[in-house]
């Protein structure tokens, strides 16, 4: 059980041994600036999981030291995803429109350039890419590619040689394809 007292000495180790820098790499590790609009949530939500940290560590941390702090690293650096993906998906849920083509168009941008979604890590963007082509035909692939280099209907009609109503039904179902996948609850 956590108790006022234990969570206080983790606070207060964290401060006598100057370990905030444990915080502060992890931020920096998830891509999250001082500039954030939720940075300093992340960092007290930090300094509360190396506390937590201190309490679970099972010996002593006086004497093991390294291997509490790689243990108190890992916590810290996992409570900060767990928010950061919470905040995402949070965001995700106030942008969806009725229309909702703005905010997929938005995730799929965001798939393509990692410094639009900065939240999330390359690694949920391949596995949510990847997600996305499965779920697509070839000829919704072609389309998308397409789209996300920028081109316009009518270019994009011209390279698949189809017509434009036709451009127009392959980017409604790739909308509903991808949107269907984004909603889901985690």
């Amino acid at each position: 059980m956590i108790t006022e007292r234990t969570m206080r000495e983790g606070l207060i180790d964290l401060c006598r041994h100057d370990q905030e820098r444990l915080v502060k790499m992890a931020l920096a590790k998830l891509h999250v600036s001082k500039f954030h609009r939720h940075y300093d949530d992340f960092y007290q939500e930090g300094c509360i999981a190396y506390a937590r940290a201190y309490v679970a560590f099972k010996g002593s941390v006086d004497a093991e030291r390294d291997r509490f702090y790689a243990f108190a690293y890992k916590l810290i650096y996992w409570r900060i995803l767990d928010l950061l993906k919470k905040s995402w998906h949070q965001e995700d849920e106030r942008q969806v429109s009725t229309d909702a083509s703005p905010a997929t168009a938005y995730h799929l941008a965001a798939m393509q350039d990692p410094w639009a979604a900065g939240y999330l890590t390359n690694i949920e963007n391949r596995q949510q890419w990847a997600s996305l082509m499965r779920a697509l035909s070839l000829r919704q692939q072609e389309y998308l590619s397409l789209f996300l280099q920028q081109f316009s209907n009518a270019e994009i009609a011209k390279q698949l040689h189809i017509s434009r109503p036709s451009v127009y039904e392959l980017r409604r179902r790739v909308f509903a394809i991808a949107r269907q996948l984004f909603t889901k609850d985690p």
